[in-house]
């Protein structure tokens, strides 16, 4: 009977091996101020924190995914939510989903602040068929720039290419 290593072997040798990432010893984290840098400039513009890091390609991408599912929702006739109080009162003082909602688009940075400057959204249309897409595209824009803060740091700290 073989081995679990051997079959890999015989695997790797029969339809060609994949590059094996480097080892951790390879990467090297920027200094902190650079890291500082690009993880609030990640949260302000999407994308913006990658180019920073010298990741143009990718850094580009996620700002055109991003931004665009942010305003393509506000032109589907979503809403900016903020936080509203609660109705009626509670110990909180404030309607917990609305500050959910509001957490989640607030992770879009400045496509939020902007949007809700100029009164883009502050309302939505309700009665628009594609209300709850448009709301979805903001959330979903904000959620994942969430998570590209966080690539954004891990690769700021080395722990990732």
């Amino acid at each position: 009977m073989q081995s679990r290593n051997d079959v890999s072997e015989s695997l790797a040798g029969r339809y060609g091996s994949r590059k094996s990432p480097p080892p951790a010893a390879d990467l090297k984290p920027y200094p902190m101020a650079t890291r500082v840098i690009a993880v609030v400039l990640a949260w302000l513009v999407p994308g913006a924190g990658h180019l920073v890091l010298g990741r143009i390609g990718r850094g580009l991408l996620l700002l055109v995914l991003l931004v665009g599912s942010f305003y393509f929702g506000l032109f589907l006739h979503g809403k900016l939510y903020v936080p509203v109080a609660a109705d009626p009162p509670s110990p909180i003082h404030f309607d917990l989903i609305s500050i959910l909602w509001s957490f989640a688009q607030v992770g879009a940075g400045l496509c939020y602040v902007v949007a809700h400057a100029i009164g883009l959204g502050v309302t939505g249309r309700p009665e628009s068929p594609t209300y709850e897409y448009g709301n979805t595209f903001m959330f979903l824009a904000g959620l994942l720039n969430y998570l590209v803060m966080i690539d954004t740091f891990d690769i700021a700290a080395g722990r990732r290419r």
